[in-house]
C-alpha cells in the first residue's frame, strides 16, 4: 500500500521485510523527517554505510528509545537505507553540521510523530498506524517532494567524505570501494543488455515461426487441400508434411489422411453416444432389473473410463470435472465401447481421443478413432493378439539391432525387451511420453506413412538418447522411456529418425518375410496333425494403413 491513509498527513512506510511494524507517537517532536533511501538507481548499500535520519535543517538528531518499534511477532528489526529524490540535490546538505551520524536502526527509533504541513501534530490521543511490508520500501516521498526538502542518496553518500568525528578515509580504500561500485553498475547493466538482446531474438524467431506457420497454412488450404487426391502423395506435400501440420488445418488432414474405411456417420455417433449414456445411468442407478441386462464388460468398460478420463492430461486441466472437455471425452470414449463391445474400453484409448479432440469435433473424433483403431497394428494392440504383437517385437528388433547396435547389446544384457517400452508408446501413439506438441507432429507422420513410423520413431527415440541411456540401470532407463523430457526438440528427434531409414515398403517388406518364417516354422514343428486337430491357423498379414 502506498501514500497517505485515512489520516491526511501520516504516510505508509514500507520496508523490505516480511514483518509489520507499528509506528508510536512522541518523537522528533515539531520537526519533518528526511530520510535517506536505497538508490533508485540500484546502489545498494550494507549495514555498515545506512545513512543517518537527516533533519531539513541539516542537524542530525537521535532517536530516544531504542526498543519501541517491533514486529507484529514482537521481534525488533533493521530498517535498510534507501533513497529518495534526485542526487542533484544532495549539495544543499550541509555534511558538516550533521552531529554524530549513526545508521538507521530499527533498534534504535521509538516512536515517530510526523506533522502536518502548519505544524500541528498528529501523534495525540494515542492514533498508532500499522506499516505494511512491500517488495519497494518508500517513506515521506510525497511529503519531500511536495515541499522540495533536500534528500540525500546514498550513492552520493558512498563517495563523501567521512564526518569530523570519524577517521578519515584510507585514499587506496576509496578508490577500491569506488571502483568496485563501478564495476557493479556496469555488471548490472551488461546483464541488463544481454537480457534485453535474449528478449528481441526470442521474440524475432517467434515472428518467424509464425509467419512460416501462416505461409504453410495457406499452401494446405489453397494448394494441397483442394486438390487432395491428386497432390497429397507430391514431394511439396510431404515435405511440408515431415515439418509438422499447421494447427489450423491439422484436423482437416487428419481426416482425409485416415479415410473413412468403415463407412461411418455422425448419426451414428449421436446414437452410440445416447446408448452410452443408458449404459452409466443403469449402472449410476444400480437397479438390478436393468443391471440384468448390461454385460459384466460393459459394466467395466463404465468404470473405467470414468476412472480414465480423471488421469488423461491432467497438467491441462481440461478434461477432467468440471473441464469444457470432459463430457465429450466421456462420449466417444463411450459411444466408441458401445460400438464396439468386442473390443470396449482400454487403457489408452483416453489419450487417443483426447489428442482427436483437440484437434476435432466430437463426432469426427469418434469416426477417426474408430478408423484409427481398425489399422493393423493399433487393432492387434488393442485386441491383445499375441501373435502378432510379438511379430511386430521382432521386426523391431531386428531394425534395431542393424540401426543400434551397441544400445541393443546393453539392452540384451539388462533383458530390456521390447514389449517393456514399445506398448506403452504403441497404445498411446506417444502421447503420453512426448510432449503434446511434439506427440501431434509425430502423429501427422503416422496418418502419412502408417504402422512402420511407430517404430521409427522408437528408434529415434533410443538413438537420440543412446549415450544416456548406455549410462542408466534398468529401472532408471524405463522410467526415462515412459517419461521422456519435457524440453525435448522435435526437429531433433526427427533428424534422428530420418538417420535411422527406416521406410514404410522396407518395414512392411520385413513383416511379410518374418510372417511367412513364422508359419513355415509352425507348419513345420506341428505338421498334418495339428492341422487336423484345429491348431493354431498361420498369421496373416494386413495391408497397411493409409500411405
Amino acid at each position: 500500500m502506498n501514500g497517505y491513509d485515512d489520516h491526511k498527513n501520516m504516510p505508509i512506510l514500507e520496508v523490505e521485510s516480511e514483518e509489520v511494524y507499528t509506528v508510536g507517537e512522541n518523537s522528533l517532536e515539531n520537526e519533518d523527517l528526511t530520510t535517506s533511501v536505497h538508490s533508485l538507481e540500484g546502489a545498494v548499500t550494507s549495514p555498515d554505510t545506512l545513512s543517518p535520519i537527516a533533519l531539513p535543517n541539516g542537524r542530525h538528531k537521535h532517536s530516544r528509545n531504542p526498543s519501541n518499534i517491533t514486529s507484529a511477532s514482537g521481534r525488533t528489526g533493521s530498517l535498510d537505507s534507501v533513497s529518495l529524490g534526485n542526487s542533484n540535490d544532495c549539495s544543499s546538505v550541509d555534511n558538516q553540521s550533521i552531529e554524530s551520524p549513526s545508521p538507521i536502526d530499527m533498534t534504535t527509533l521509538e516512536d515517530i510523530s510526523l506533522n502536518d504541513d502548519d505544524g500541528n501534530s498528529e501523534s495525540g490521543n494515542g492514533r498508532r498506524k500499522s506499516l505494511t511490508t512491500t517488495s519497494k520500501m518508500s517513506l515521506l516521498a510525497r511529503r519531500l517532494f511536495k515541499r522540495n526538502e533536500p534528500v540525500v542518496l546514498t550513492t552520493n553518500l558512498i563517495f563523501e567524505n567521512r564526518p569530523s568525528n570519524l577517521p578519515a578515509k584510507n585514499p587506496e580504500e576509496e578508490i577500491a570501494q569506488r571502483k568496485a561500485y563501478e564495476e557493479m553498475v556496469a555488471a548490472a547493466k551488461r546483464k541488463e543488455v544481454a537480457e534485453m538482446k535474449k528478449k528481441q531474438r526470442a521474440a524475432e524467431e517467434r515472428k518467424k515461426y509464425e509467419e512460416a506457420v501462416a505461409a504453410c497454412t495457406n499452401i494446405w488450404l489453397k494448394e494441397i487441400i483442394p486438390e487432395w487426391h491428386s497432390t497429397h502423395n507430391t514431394r511439396k506435400a510431404h515435405s511440408l508434411w515431415w515439418k509438422g501440420l499447421p494447427p489450423k488445418v491439422r484436423g482437416t488432414v487428419w481426416k482425409l489422411a485416415v479415410g473413412n474405411e468403415l463407412q461411418l456417420t455422425k448419426n451414428l455417433y449421436y446414437i452410440m453416444v445416447e446408448r452410452a449414456k443408458d449404459t452409466l445411468k443403469c449402472c449410476k442407478e444400480k437397479d438390478s432389473n436393468k443391471l440384468q441386462h448390461l454385460s459384466q464388460e460393459a459394466h467395466d468398460n463404465v468404470k473405467s473410463i470414468q476412472l480414465d478420463v480423471l488421469r488423461t492430461f491432467p497438467h491441462l486441466c481440461i478434461f477432467q470435472e468440471s473441464g469444457p472437455y470432459h463430457e465429450n471425452l466421456l462420449n466417444v470414449l463411450g459411444a466408441y465401447a458401445s460400438y464396439r463391445p468386442d473390443v470396449g474400453y482400454v487403457q489408452g484409448m483416453s489419450f487417443l481421443t483426447a489428442v482427436l479432440l483437440l484437434n476435432t469435433e466430437p463426432p469426427d473424433a469418434f469416426i477417426l478413432l474408430s478408423n484409427l483403431l481398425h489399422q493393423p497394428c493399433q487393432r492387434a494392440f488393442f485386441r491383445m493378439d499375441a501373435n502378432m504383437m510379438f511379430v511386430y517385437f521382432d521386426v523391431f528388433n531386428l531394425f534395431f539391432e542393424e540401426s543400434l547396435p551397441p544400445l541393443f547389446n546393453y539392452f540384451n544384457a539388462n533383458r530390456l525387451t521390447p514389449d517393456l517400452y514399445l506398448i506403452g508408446w504403441v497404445f498411446t501413439l506417444y502421447s503420453k511420453s512426448l510432449p503434446l506438441d511434439v506427440a501431434c507432429r509425430v502423429w501427422d507422420v503416422y496418418f502419412r506413412d502408417g504402422d512402420s513410423f511407430l517404430f521409427a520413431v522408437a528408434l529415434g527415440i533410443l538413438r537420440m538418447h543412446m549415450s544416456q541411456l548406455l549410462q542408466m540401470e534398468f529401472e532408471i532407463i524405463l522410467q526415462f522411456l515412459r517419461k521422456l523430457p519435457d524440453d525435448l526438440d522435435s526437429d531433433l528427434l526427427f533428424d534422428n529418425i530420418r538417420s535411422i531409414g527406416l521406410s514404410p515398403r522396407k518395414f512392411q517388406h520385413t513383416m511379410i518375410e518374418l510372417i511367412d518364417m513364422n508359419n513355415s516354422e509352425r507348419k513345420r514343428k506341428q505338421g498334418t496333425a495339428a492341422t487336423i486337430g484345429g491348431g493354431p491357423s498361420p498369421i496373416a498379414v494386413s495391408s497397411p494403413p493409409v500411405t
